[in-house]
């Protein structure tokens, strides 16, 4: 299981390794509740395990979703609009990893 999850964390790290994390230049201190989605957005990049990924990328989506639901509409072409985009996507890709992983655990292979 750890080698799985290792191979997991290179198809997730390299590219991330390599570019700058937008979130923190765009987060506004004083903004509590988008504190709370790049909070838990960042535990669900960093998580290894596949189960427990699959938790933290639920809870970040919900938190993410709901940020983006209190915006007004004008607030479309903010950064912080299209990093909340970019997260979803990436959770995606993760969640995609995580059942890909879960499932080669259950068969074997």
């Amino acid at each position: 299981m750890y080698s799985s999850a290792q191979k997991t964390k290179e198809l997730r790290f390299p590219a991330a390794s390599l570019y700058k994390d937008p979130v923190s230049d765009i987060i506004r201190n004083d903004a509590a509740h988008a504190q709370a989605w790049r909070r838990r957005y960042q535990a669900a990049i960093i998580e290894l395990d596949p189960a427990k990924l699959l938790k933290r990328i639920a809870e970040a989506r919900g938190t993410i979703l709901g940020r983006i639901e209190d915006s007004s509409p004008k607030e479309a072409a903010d950064p912080e609009q299209v990093a909340l985009c970019n997260a979803l996507e990436m959770l995606t890709t993760l969640r995609t990893i995580a059942e890909r992983e879960i499932s080669e655990q259950r068969t074997g292979t």
